[in-house]
This record gives C-alpha cells, sequence and structure tokens, in this order.
C-alpha cells in the first residue's frame, strides 16, 4: 500500500528481575543497565511532556529486547540466531485508545495528540532559543484492533541518534533502516517490518493461538505507513485479516488476565543486514479495554479526548 507522507515546519543503573507464574511454567525476564528505557517499569516512561500530555497508558510499559533471539551474522548459512542485546529505540509512551471510528491517517498526526503537541511545543521552544522534548525521529506502531469497543494500540519509539538509521554509523542495522525508514518502496516495508509476539502470562488456549513465531506483519494484514521528516508510523491493520480479527478477540477476552509482550524488527535477509536488531519492545500487563481513553473525531479534523 502506498505510504501517506506528510511535511511539517518544526524543525536505571540496576538490575531487575521480572517473574511471572502461569501454572507450571515460569518466565523471567532479566533487565540489565545497558537498556536504558527497557528499565523502566509500572508504565513510568518518564517527566517529559511528550511522555504525558496525553498521559501515557498505565497497562503498558517496555522490556529487555535481549530476551528474545534473532537472525545471527551468518543466518543465511548457518541458520543460527543470536541473542537480539538492547533495543535500538527509545520506548517513550504508549496509548490504548478507544474510538468512534478508527484513525487510519495515523495518530502522529492528530492535533491533540501526543506527537503534533510535541512538534508545537518544538516551534515555540526554539523561537525562544530552548531545547524542547521533541526527539529528532519518532516510530510509532498502531495497531488497529477489532471490537467491540474499537481501539488502537499505538507504541512510540525515540529515535535519539540518527545514524543508527539513516546508514551513516556503518552498522547493517542502520544500513537496513535507512531503506526502511527513508526508502520509497512501500513494498519493501511490508516485507521487511516483523513482530516477535509472546504471551507472558495467560491460560494455554491463548498462548497456543498466539505464539511466539516471528512474523511478517504486512504478508498477514494490511499494513500502510504515514512518513513524514520527523516519523514514521507504522499502521497494522487487524480487522483486514479474517484469522487475525479471530486470534485478536480471543485476546480481548482474556486481556485482564494476560501479559503480553511484543518485539519489533527490521527482517535482515542477507549479510549485509544481519545480525537483526530489535527496535523496540512492549509489554501490555492486564488491560483493561473497559477503562481507555476515548478520543471523539470533529469535523475539521480536530480531535477531543476524555477518560470513560
Amino acid at each position: 500500500m502506498k505510504s501517506q507522507r506528510v511535511s511539517h515546519n518544526s524543525s536505571l543503573d540496576a538490575l531487575k528481575d521480572l517473574v511471572y507464574a502461569d501454572d507450571k511454567s515460569i518466565l523471567t525476564v532479566s533487565l540489565s543497565s545497558s537498556t536504558l528505557s527497557d528499565a523502566v517499569g509500572d508504565g513510568a516512561e518518564g517527566d517529559d511532556a511528550i511522555s504525558n500530555e496525553p498521559p501515557s497508558c498505565e497497562f503498558c510499559c517496555t522490556f529487555d529486547a535481549n530476551s528474545h533471539r534473532v537472525r545471527g551474522k551468518n543466518y543465511n548459512r548457518d541458520k543460527k540466531k543470536v541473542e537480539a542485546g538492547p533495543s535500538l529505540f527509545r520506548y517513550f509512551a504508549a496509548d490504548v485508545v478507544e474510538v468512534d471510528e478508527y484513525v487510519r491517517e495515523g495518530f502522529c498526526n492528530l492535533p491533540n495528540e501526543r506527537v503534533q503537541l510535541a512538534l508545537k511545543r518544538e516551534q515555540e521552544m526554539h523561537s525562544k532559543g530552548l531545547p524542547s522534548d521533541m526527539p529528532p525521529y519518532i516510530v510509532a506502531v498502531n495497531i488497529i484492533m477489532p471490537g467491540p469497543p474499537k481501539y488502537h494500540l499505538v507504541f512510540y519509539y525515540a529515535v535519539d541518534d540518527m545514524s543508527i538509521i539513516d546508514g551513516t554509523d556503518e552498522t547493517p542495522s542502520s544500513k537496513l533502516a535507512n531503506q526502511f525508514f527513508f526508502g520509497d518502496s512501500d513494498a519493501f516495508r511490508e516485507k521487511t517490518f516483523k513482530l516477535i509476539p509472546r504471551i507472558a502470562k495467560g491460560n494455554r488456549l491463548v498462548k497456543k493461538a498466539v505464539g511466539t513465531t516471528p512474523v511478517i506483519i504486512g504478508k498477514k494484514i494490511a499494513t500502510t505507513f504515514v512518513r513524514s521528516d520527523r516519523f514514521c508510523e507504522i499502521i497494522c491493520d487487524v480487522t483486514s485479516s479474517t484469522v487475525a480479527k479471530k486470534v485478536c478477540s480471543l485476546v480481548n477476552s482474556y486481556a485482564k488476565s494476560l501479559v503480553v509482550e511484543m518485539g519489533y524488527l527490521l527482517e535482515g535477509d542477507d549479510s549485509t543486514v544481519l545480525p537483526e536488531r530489535i527496535f523496540g519492545c512492549i509489554r501490555l500487563n492486564h488491560i483493561d479495554i473497559t477503562q481507555l481513553r476515548h478520543i471523539t473525531m470533529k469535523e475539521e479534523g480536530d480531535n477531543s479526548t476524555s477518560l470513560r
């Protein structure tokens, strides 16, 4: 599908073990001091305005990407996977938002949501010669979830160093990211964006339905990309697939009893863009979909928000 392009005038040093017990199985995820935002828990991503205006979803936090295994440098020859290492990007907020109608033009474009508010603040701060909390670049993953209720899962990651995505740091992951984020081919983006799912806590039925196999999202559901010089929003429409809808409806039914984890990465298909690197992770802790922030779109394209 074709990318939507827009333009803008804005320019825990501690170790923590999270242990989840589910019947006879125990999953332990270690958070290391090397992963910056990965060491943040309980949904508290930071004190900056972009993380808190509007408030980030209290059910969401990040986790250690190194708990995943990804394709190694010589994967095409030996099929070996390696520990992923720390996330490339900094997780800073999540929106789990109920809507009357799905927001298919992207949350990053909504005037009263965090990215546009941050861009506006950036202009104001720069006019005074002051720094702002708007990072150089934002990557947002927007998952359109089947209802009822209709809602979005939107996870935001900051790229604080552009060299890790523009190819200039000369790493394989930067080379791949440059083509993904700044290239012209949506077909390439669709075949490259990959998700690693995991039910860290939940019943066996849901675990079996979700699985842990990495999946190229664009091969399973409709995926679109809203891009500007300051952000890329990856919109994954679960409602476009009957199979995906059934799985996510099952997840909705058990949401309050589940801990769901997802890692996002770009698939490397040859040694020049390997090993793979996870760019961001998200953990959803016992989400109550009856207690979501609600967005109502106005006719002029603005939006208002409330908590039900």
